[in-house]
């Protein structure tokens, strides 16, 4: 029975050690954190836009740095496109940098929650809809 007892020690043991040696990947300590730099300085497109009346089109951003930015829409109509091109002024609300207040010329705010900023991507939920925005420059 002794003999039974240290083998099972040594196989809780040796599953122990190779669980510290496994292969994988080693814990990486980086930040999610959105910053202005990753969010300044492109043109942020959404090609699932739909216009209050139901019409496909693009919705853009774009963030400047000292909080100015424009935001255009666009949307296909009989015969043609509506633009709607207006400047904004942009703040994070708090200093997790999660939520963007937009705010119009009329003094009017619109916020975009729980937003993600990445290398080529944008995302934010607006109004309730989840929207992901696409770098203009990038190729995939």
């Amino acid at each position: 029975m002794e003999t039974w007892k240290k083998m099972g020690i040594c196989f809780i043991m040796s599953v122990w050690m190779l669980s510290l040696a496994s292969c994988g990947d080693d814990i990486v300590n980086y930040t999610m954190e959105n910053t202005d730099e990753a969010l300044c300085g492109k043109l942020w497109i959404d090609d699932s836009y739909v216009s209050d009346d139901g019409f496909p089109g693009t919705y853009q951003l774009r963030f400047f740095e000292e909080g100015d930015g424009q935001e255009i829409t666009s949307w296909q109509v009989d015969g043609g496109t509506n633009t709607f091109d207006r400047n904004i002024t942009w703040r994070w609300t708090d200093s997790s940098k999660e939520c963007l207040q937009l705010t119009y010329p009329d003094g009017t705010s619109r916020y975009l929650e729980n937003v993600w900023v990445r290398d080529h991507y944008l995302s934010a939920q607006i109004s309730g809809r989840m929207v992901v925005f696409v770098d203009a420059n990038y190729q995939h």
